[in-house]
């Protein structure tokens, strides 16, 4: 039987780094995963929180069953390329190329900031589904807003340490992504 290399070993931790404590995590630049292994948790944090919102709705009537199954996939879709598209657009707005910050590096880091985002998913898909709350809110958004602080320190290293700049991008982000998630969350077909 193969024995893991150190490389896979060092991505492991890593990944155990950002879930417990991503903001640090960032800040060390202990973020050793590759972009499209990254983008994992926002993807799935977000289908997560997606399928909350609609089975918050399915429960109200507002909702049938496939339309659930369609914003869990649309929330899928959000969070991997809408990630990717709002991390390379911090990439471009914050001229990160002009310090040897990759567009792959901005994506990892970015994406690997939605690990509470993930966590809190998770909790609220076990809520909804045990208990039967409505969980979107109480978890879901609150997973995104724990999102912000481990954004920052991406968005603050991307700028070269303007505070200002990246508290503005941070709040921009925020705004992007708490409305495509309202706007969404109102389909109706």
């Amino acid at each position: 039987m193969a024995t893991p290399t150190k490389t896979a070993a060092v991505n492991w931790k890593s990944l155990l780094a950002i879930f417990f404590n991503p903001g640090e995590a960032l800040k060390e630049k202990a973020v050793g995963l590759a972009w499209p292994v990254a983008i994992v948790i926002p993807g799935i944090s977000f289908a997560l929180f997606f399928l909350q919102t609609g089975l918050d709705l399915y429960r109200t009537g507002r909702m049938n069953v496939w339309l659930v199954v369609l914003l869990a996939f649309m929330g899928l879709l959000y969070g991997t390329v809408g990630i990717m598209g709002l991390a390379a657009l911090v990439w471009l707005l914050t001229f990160a190329g002009k310090r040897e910050v990759g567009i792959g590096r901005a994506i990892s880091s970015f994406a690997a900031g939605y690990a509470a985002t993930l966590i809190y998913s998770l909790l609220g898909i076990i809520f909804s589904a045990i208990l039967g709350w409505r969980t979107s809110v109480a978890f879901g958004v609150t997973g995104v807003l724990w999102a912000f602080r481990p954004n920052m320190a991406t968005i603050k290293h991307m700028t070269g340490g303007k505070k200002i700049y990246s508290l503005f991008l941070t709040t921009l982000c925020g705004v992007i992504l708490l409305l495509g998630w309202s706007l969404l969350g109102k389909i109706n077909v």
